[in-house]
């Protein structure tokens, strides 16, 4: 009948529509990932091209392969964020979950970050509790977010300011904040944090792939975990996301 025939269209039409933003998407992600590979590969040929044809000095081709080999870096970790992020759309990824200490999780992923985190001369501020009990989940990939969320306050927080971890728990799950007092993020862009390649200062392009936050909520929704932000320009920025506590 003809309303059969009206909601057969119907169903086409929004078919019709979700195939064309599913190519719109696929079109976006390899561009994305074409102007990532791009950018490191022609730093590369350019530095290489320079100490094989002699136009590099001597005392230069140190600092010249110095370059090469931070971009080759660059590359190994962008091939292994997109090799993360697909094994988790294709469903590939299964959470190894068990008990483990979230104080001392923490404690690592931050004697981890020292270095970098002294280099910028940023203080660190974190608030453990002693008497919290063992979280439960994916520790290897919890110390992932971590480390992504740690990162990304490093990277975007002048020097001298400070960065910390704040642990609020209750009966059922830990909620875990990596707090900084640095630049913030502008209101129009925290909606678009987690998105894949988005980066909120366009001018670092160098600074990262655009992946980190976007793995860390993915390896959390995995899990059945939610991740947050809260952020004022001018006064810093927080990512806040939960753990399940053991179950006794």
């Amino acid at each position: 009948g003809n309303a059969e025939l009206v909601a057969l269209a119907d169903s086409i039409n929004r078919m019709a529509d979700d195939l064309s933003n599913l190519e719109a998407s696929r079109r976006e992600f390899v561009a994305n990932v074409s102007h990532e590979l791009r950018s490191p590969l022609m730093s590369m040929q350019g530095y290489l091209q320079a100490i094989a044809d002699g136009t590099a000095k001597p005392e230069e081709r140190a600092q010249f392969l110095g370059v090469v080999i931070a971009e080759t870096q660059r590359l190994s970790r962008l091939v292994n964020d997109l090799l993360e992020l697909s094994r988790m759309d294709s469903g590939a990824y299964k959470p190894k979950t068990a008990p483990f200490d979230l104080n001392e999780m923490i404690r690592r992923a931050f004697i981890s970050a020292l270095p970098r985190i002294d280099e910028k001369h940023i203080e660190p501020d974190i608030h453990l509790d002693e008497a919290l009990p063992m979280a439960y989940g994916d520790a290897d990939r919890l110390r992932q977010v971590v480390n992504n969320l740690l990162d990304n306050a490093i990277k975007y927080t002048s020097e001298g300011c400070t960065i910390g971890v704040d642990l609020i728990w209750n009966t059922e799950r830990v909620t875990v904040t990596v707090f900084d007092n640095g630049q913030g993020i502008a209101e129009a862009d925290l909606q678009h944090v987690f998105e894949r390649f988005y980066k909120a200062d366009k001018s670092h392009s160098t600074k990262g792939s655009g992946l980190g936050l976007s793995i860390a909520r993915e390896l959390l929704r995995w899990m059945g975990e939610d991740i947050w932000v809260k952020s004022k320009v001018g006064e810093g920025t927080a990512f806040s996301f939960t753990i399940r506590r053991e179950v006794p």
